[in-house]
Order: structure tokens, then sequence, then C-alpha cells
């Protein structure tokens, strides 16, 4: 265990034997989550006597009343005594700092109130900005939360996308024959519309949400409503060559009906995207769930077998296949598709 020798913050005893464990020298932390803990000599004290606080500069980052006793100490292992005690804090900055930067955090040690804070140490970090206000969630999730949340709190819909995914617009565009009349199934806020029409396609967006219609209008696509529960599409038959229906297969509560009618409304073909649950055993040693799941409204799941079996209900031809790269690789070091990709012709 490291001594520090300070006689500034200690008059009556220079010699206070103490180590910080982590974050080590220079490694990198959010400023909303700075985990610290570390030992150090109780001096003979009770351990309730002692609060271990964390500074930068004068404002105070986080602090803890609450020790352990060090077994290695105990053991006999720990050279600088036998009344070690561990600590250990969470610290974050009160105001999120607006560029990466390395700063320097004080660990003290105080026995009681009011008396001589003891320097535990100073530990140097680089401290990353948490950008909370820019991430999913981040503004229900600040440490500062103090609300119990609950299911619907989490399991939501984000809102509209307005501009598709790159890779999903080049297997659309690829797989559409050319200068096609295409029904845009569960469209939402028409992002595969401007692709799609400067590609050469007729575009129509079919739509639920009276949210999204509004969207729509702003951008001047051609769209038709539809209503909850409706089992009848307000299209004609074989009104359209093909259909797309991406990521909209998973919320659906009667898929049968809801794939009867796109081949109704269609002479050629259907291409779905859906998001892949084949993937989820290979991130559980990691503990990483696919983000898409914390969708609330999703009803279906699928694998490239169950995806092919019900669309081989309503269409002759069905292959499957998986796209979009998960941004995080299995722990062999394997990447894997986080979506299944299909293309069902009648």
């Amino acid at each position: 265990m490291s001594t520090i020798e300070n006689s500034r913050f200690f008059p009556e005893n220079s010699h206070f034997r103490a180590n910080i464990d982590s974050p080590g020298p220079h490694e990198r932390v959010f400023d909303q989550v700075i985990p610290i803990s570390g030992r150090f000599d109780l001096e003979g004290a009770e351990p309730s006597n002692w609060r271990v606080q964390a500074w930068s500069n004068d404002t105070l980052i986080g602090e803890t009343a609450l020790l352990s006793s060090d077994p290695e100490s105990q053991s006999g292992k720990e050279s600088c005594g036998t009344n070690v005690a561990r600590f250990r804090l969470l610290a974050r900055f009160p105001q999120s700092i607006d560029a990466e930067r390395d700063l320097t955090i004080r660990v003290t040690a105080m026995k009681n109130a009011g008396q001589i804070k003891h320097v535990i140490g100073d530990l140097s970090v680089r401290v990353v900005p948490s950008g909370l206000d820019r991430k999913h969630y981040g503004d229900v999730l600040q440490p500062t939360q103090k609300l119990l949340l609950h299911r619907e709190n989490i399991y939501g819909s984000g809102p509209p996308v307005q501009e598709a995914n790159p890779e999903g617009v080049r297997f659309v565009l690829e797989y559409l024959p050319r200068r096609s009349r295409v029904l845009d199934v569960g469209c939402g806020a028409g992002a595969y519309a401007p692709p799609l029409i400067a590609a050469g396609h007729t575009w129509l967006g079919l739509e639920v949400n009276p949210a999204c219609h509004a969207i729509l209008e702003r951008r001047a696509l051609p769209y038709r409503q539809s209503k909850p529960n409706e089992e009848v599409f307000p299209v004609e038959n074989q009104e359209f060559d093909c259909a797309i229906c991406v990521e909209v297969l998973e919320h659906i509560a009667n898929p049968n009906r809801f794939l009867s009618e796109i081949a109704r409304a269609i002479r050629q073909r259907a291409i779905f995207s859906v998001p892949n649950l084949e993937i989820i055993p290979y991130f559980a040693s990691l503990q990483v769930v696919p983000w898409h799941l914390l969708e609330a409204d999703h009803k279906n799941f699928f694998t490239r077998t169950s995806l092919h079996a019900l669309l081989s209900q309503y269409f002759r031809r069905v292959e499957v296949f998986s796209y979009a790269t998960h941004p995080v690789h299995t722990r062999e070091g394997i990447p894997l598709h986080a979506h299944l990709f299909a293309i069902a012709d009648k």
C-alpha cells in the first residue's frame, strides 16, 4: 500500500498509508459515471467515524461513509498494518463537461466531521463527456433521476425515422423491379420515399399513426390512412407492382391477415425487414441485448426459418438473408447481422 506524505494536510501525522485501486492512472471515465475504490489505514479508529470524499478542485463530486474491512489486512498480508478499510463510491460531476480532458480528482478521508482531511491520493483521469442529452434514454436515465421507473418508461417507441438506413435502401433498390409502383406498408414518416422516388419508382405510403400522417403531409409525400385493427387495406386488388414492409411485421397482432392483404395488393414482389432474434444467444455472455428489443410494441419475433415459414403461406417463393452488422462483435470477435431481409414473390 502506498504511503502519501503531505505535512500540510497531516500536521500530526505526515505518513498516511492509503491506496486508490481504481480508476487507474489516466484511465478514461465518463463525467457522470466515475466509480472510485481504494483502501486506507484506519489508524485505530472505528470505521463508522470516517468519511471518504472525492473532489474536483473545491467541488465535491462523490462521498461515502460506508467502509468495509480489508480481507488482506486481516489475514496478515497487508504491510501497513491490520486495521485497513476499503471504500467504494460512485462520483459524478454536477455539470457535464463539454470536451474530453485530463482532470485530477483528489480523494480524501476525514475522521469525524470537521476534523482534518487526510489525502488518500490525487487521481489523474481522462474525463469524457457523457452527452446524455444526445443519447437514447439519456433524458430519462440521468444519474439524478429520483422517480421509480416502470416498464412503460423504458420499453417505448422512439420518434418516426425520416431518413432510411443506407444499407436497407441499397437492398430495397437492388431487389425492386425497375420503375415499380410500390406500396410502403407501415411507412412511418416516409423514410424510403425519397430514395425510391429518385430511383424512378412510384411510391405510396400506407400508415396508421396520426403523428406520422402529419409528417407525411408536411413532407408532401403521397399516402393513404389505414385504421387500427382494420382488416382490409384501402387498396384495390393488385393495385401495386410491389410492396415494402420495413421493421413493421414484428408489430402486427394478426400477421396472417396482414400478409394476406399485402399479397392481395401486389402483382409481383414484397420485401420485408425484421429484427434478427438469432443473434441473442451469441451476445448472452456479453450481457448485450439488441437495442431494438426495447421497443414496447413488438409482438412477433423471428428467426430466418420462422420468417420463411410465415411468408411462404402467402408467397410462392421466399428468400431470407441477414444484413446490418451489429456494432458489437461476439466474444469470439465475429460480427453478426441485426436484421433479416426477405424477398417474397407471388
